[in-house]
C-alpha cells in the first residue's frame, strides 16, 4: 500500500515540494503555513502596509529557488523555516524604510490624526498585552508557544546562545504576566472615612492571625 504525504516527513516533504510534487507542497503548506504567518505578522506588525501573507509567499517561493545542497543540509524544517521567515521580514521591513525615507521630502505633511481615525483594538487581552511587548519579546513567545519550538530551536533561529534565548524568553513571560496583571486587576476604591480601608485579603489576613 503506497504511503501518503500525511505520513511523509516534513524533510521528505520539502525536497519533495522542492522537485515540483503538488500534493508534497500542500501538505507542507498545511503543517505550517499558519505559525509561519502568526510569525511573520509578529515580525512586520501594519508597519509600513507590509502583509504576513506576503513574507510567507515569498518564503515559499524562495525556497523553490533553492538548490538541493542547501536542501540536504537542513535538519529540522520548522526553524529552518522560521530562519527564512525571519530573513525575508526584515529584507521587506529595511526596503520599505528605504522608500519611506526617499518619499518622506516629496509628500506634504499628514494632518493630525483625531481619535476616531484610530484603528479598532482588539478585545483579546492577550492580543492586547502582546503588542505592548517589545519586538525581541513578542518574537521569542511566538517561537516558542505559536510555532512550538525547543529552546535549542528557538535559539537557532535568532542566533544567539541557548542561555540567551532562554533568558529571553523568561524576560519576555515576566513582561507579559505583569502587563495582563495589570490589566485585569481592578483598581482599589477610593478611601472615605465612612468605610475601613481594608480589603477583602487583609480582613482574611487578619482573621487567620486571630485578630
Amino acid at each position: 500500500m503506497p504511503t501518503t504525504t500525511t505520513t511523509t516527513d516534513d524533510r521528505t516533504l520539502l525536497r519533495k515540494t522542492h522537485a515540483g510534487d503538488d500534493p508534497a507542497a500542500r501538505e507542507l503548506w498545511h503543517r505550517h503555513a499558519g505559525w509561519m504567518l502568526a510569525y511573520a505578522r509578529t515580525l512586520v506588525g501594519n508597519r509600513h502596509s507590509l502583509s504576513p501573507d506576503d513574507v510567507v509567499q515569498s518564503v515559499f517561493c524562495r525556497l523553490l529557488a533553492l538548490d538541493r545542497r542547501t536542501l540536504r543540509s537542513v535538519r529540522e524544517v520548522r526553524p529552518w523555516l522560521a530562519q527564512l521567515i525571519r530573513h525575508e521580514a526584515f529584507n521587506q521591513l529595511r526596503t520599505a524604510r528605504r522608500a519611506v525615507q526617499r518619499d518622506a521630502s516629496t509628500r506634504p505633511p499628514r494632518p493630525p490624526v483625531g481619535p476616531s481615525a484610530e484603528p479598532p483594538c482588539t478585545t483579546s487581552e492577550l492580543a492586547e498585552a502582546m503588542k505592548k511587548l517589545p519586538r525581541r519579546q513578542r518574537e521569542v513567545i511566538h517561537l516558542r508557544h505559536i510555532a512550538g519550538m525547543t529552546t535549542d530551536q528557538t535559539a537557532q533561529v535568532l542566533g544567539v546562545p541557548r542561555g540567551t534565548a532562554a533568558s529571553r524568553y523568561g524576560t519576555a513571560m515576566g513582561a507579559l504576566r505583569g502587563i495582563l496583571d495589570s490589566a485585569t486587576t481592578p483598581p482599589s476604591p477610593p478611601f472615605t472615612p465612612a468605610e475601613p480601608p481594608f480589603r477583602l485579603r487583609d480582613a482574611h489576613l487578619l482573621l487567620a492571625e486571630g485578630v
